[in-house]
């Protein structure tokens, strides 16, 4: 540590064993680590050209000091000539949408308890100035399987890019990572957990309304629908803020309805399905192109 800023460290064989990968990112890979050689860990490893670095820069220091319950917590950062490693908290349950499915009943009272968690945790980094930045439905996982399992807001992405998901929809129209971003992310993230599937590419938002006659949203309550349009307002001036959100009514469960989103549960079964197939098609690119030098290799021998 240089003055107040904190440094990452250089190499992390001192005091971390890295295993295999648990998950295989656009930008980054998860692996299994153990500290001290006893103590399960996760490390987030990016190529340092993938790396915003003036976010490492202007975050680590605030981000190393961030516990919440709902976030996943980084506990230190070290680079390699080549590469940038952050260890991290392990966790071992499902993502939420998969959680949802398994439920015997989900409501719009689950929903709301749901999205009040990673509100609380997006308050918390909001108010140091972090942006998250790549808030979907992927980053969003439980500790543990079973009911005691917490809910977690993947740790921050230190990617230079975007996630470039199969649609641009979790991204705010702005283009811009900010925290009012965050909230867009955050407010697409609820549509889909309300209704099962997500905005069509020209679906105008500012229809969100009250009222709104689309058959996926009769079963969803006018308080649920006015929270979804201020967090998807085109004006990121005017768009809901995470604190703000957290105080409205709906998201504190005292106007929320209890009646089975069961057409919605089907569509977000279907809509997982559909995830994970894309998800393992991601894959088998990236292996490929990892394997083409090696093969080209091959043939020049």
């Amino acid at each position: 540590m240089t003055g107040n800023k904190v440094q990452l460290q250089e190499g992390l064989e001192g005091s971390y064993i890295l295993g295999d990968a648990i998950t295989r990112g656009q930008f980054s890979t998860v692996y299994k680590c153990l500290y001290k050689g006893k103590i399960e860990r996760a490390c987030r490893t990016y190529e340092k050209d993938k790396v915003n670095i003036t976010k490492v820069t202007n975050y680590l220091q605030e981000i190393l000091r961030t516990v919440h319950p709902n976030l996943i917590q980084i506990y230190e950062g070290f680079q390699t000539p080549d590469d940038m490693h952050f260890i991290t908290e392990r966790v071992y349950g499902e993502e939420l949408f998969e959680r949802i499915v398994e439920l015997g009943h989900y409501s719009e009272r689950e929903a709301a308890s749901l999205i009040k968690d990673i509100l609380s945790a997006l308050i918390c980094l909001h108010e140091k100035g972090i942006v998250h930045g790549d808030i979907r439905p992927e980053s969003l996982i439980y500790t543990k399987e079973g009911h005691d399992g917490i809910l977690k807001l993947r740790d921050v992405s230190f990617s230079k890019w975007a996630p470039n998901t199969h649609t641009t929809v979790f991204i705010a129209p702005e283009k811009e990572a900010s925290t009012a971003g965050d909230m867009w992310s955050l407010g697409i993230v609820l549509y889909i957990m309300l209704c099962g599937i997500e905005p069509g590419a020209g679906e105008v938002f500012t229809e969100l309304v009250p009222g709104l006659s689309l058959p996926w949203w009769e079963d969803i309550s006018n308080h649920a629908k006015e929270v979804i349009q201020r967090m998807l307002d085109l004006n990121p001036n005017s768009r809901l803020k995470a604190d703000e959100a957290y105080q409205i009514s709906w998201v504190q469960g005292s106007v929320t309805g209890e009646q089975h989103l069961e057409a919605a549960v089907k569509r977000l079964r279907e809509f997982n399905a559909k995830a994970k197939f894309r998800v393992a098609s991601k894959a088998v690119l990236a292996t490929r192109k990892l394997s083409l030098p090696f093969l080209r290799r091959m043939e020049l021998r």
